[in-house]
């Protein structure tokens, strides 16, 4: 009976001290690795564990996440332009093996 307490015990305290880092991820953020680092590296000084649940309650600021909107609509936009030219290099490729004028160019080089 002693050691299923003893278990409980130590799992609440891990709860407890991981809080920052389950909170943050409850709310989605972005930063959830490097704020649960935080917590397991800083956690054990109570500065550090307040600090990391400051972080998990504080919301992302307006720039940051324009950054954020900015950066995945560069990156969606490469792939959509990626996804264009992979398609129109095969089309290119089938088109110029079943064409013959094109045949004939290619053989005389």
């Amino acid at each position: 009976m002693r050691a299923l307490r003893d278990i409980l015990l130590t799992i609440a305290v891990v709860a407890i001290y991981l809080l920052p880092a389950i909170i943050a991820d409850r709310k989605k953020r972005r930063s959830v690795l490097v704020l649960a680092l935080f917590n397991v590296l800083l956690g054990w000084t109570i500065v550090g564990w307040f600090a990391a649940l400051y972080w998990a309650f504080h919301p992302d600021s307006a720039r940051t996440l324009e950054r954020i909107v900015k950066n995945d609509r560069r990156a969606s936009s490469q792939r959509t332009i990626n996804a264009i030219m992979s398609r129109s290099r095969t089309r290119g490729v089938r088109g110029t093996e079943a064409d013959p004028k094109h045949r004939d160019e290619r053989d005389r080089d």
